[in-house]
């Protein structure tokens, strides 16, 4: 009788083992859920990027020095204005006439007033984005417009305005405009 005791015992062990097991998976796992077995693909992507072409290719402590120009000149006008004054300084670069670099043409006597001031200068984003933004499209104003001035157009001999962007006033000289 021990024996067959014994054996009862181990079947209900394992019907009790086998009910938990049930319970377990269906607690763990809700029957709505089902496991599939699935195949991801790699998504690859591709980014091809140009690096930018310049009209004018210059270094970047000439950036730097143009940004701090415009700083000085026309911090307060707008990135139109203030693309402007790069331009101005580009021809001017171009021409030769006031040296052939563009520190000779930032620092030439009597030109940009507040060329003493630029190495205590620090521009803002929009200073430099006015300067990159004239190095990649190329210059905002006729090759002949050489001049700028606040508020109002000099009366010298020659000048003859060409636009007024806010409060500066951009201009050349018939000659200018005639070699060009």
């Amino acid at each position: 009788m021990s024996y067959s005791k014994m054996g009862y015992y181990k079947i209900i062990t394992s019907l009790v083992g086998i009910i938990l097991l049930l319970i377990l998976y269906i607690i763990i796992i809700p029957p709505e859920v089902e496991i599939k077995e699935v195949e991801v693909e790699k998504e690859i992507i591709i980014e091809v990027v140009k690096e930018p072409t310049y009209a004018y290719n210059i270094t970047s402590e000439e950036r730097e020095m143009l940004a701090r120009l415009v700083y000085r000149e026309a911090n307060t006008e707008s990135l139109e204005c203030q693309m402007a004054v790069v331009s101005v300084v580009i021809h001017r670069w171009q021409d030769g006439t006031w040296g052939n670099t563009l520190e000779d043409v930032i620092y030439s006597p009597h030109q940009f007033t507040p060329a003493n001031l630029l190495y205590q200068t620090t521009p803002t984003e929009v200073n430099y984005q006015a300067v990159d933004l004239v190095l990649q499209n190329g210059c905002t104003l006729p090759q002949y417009v050489m001049y700028f001035r606040a508020d109002y157009h000099f009366d010298w001999k020659g000048y003859k305005p060409y636009t007024k962007i806010y409060t500066t006033c951009f201009g050349y000289f018939e000659v200018d405009k005639n070699e060009r």
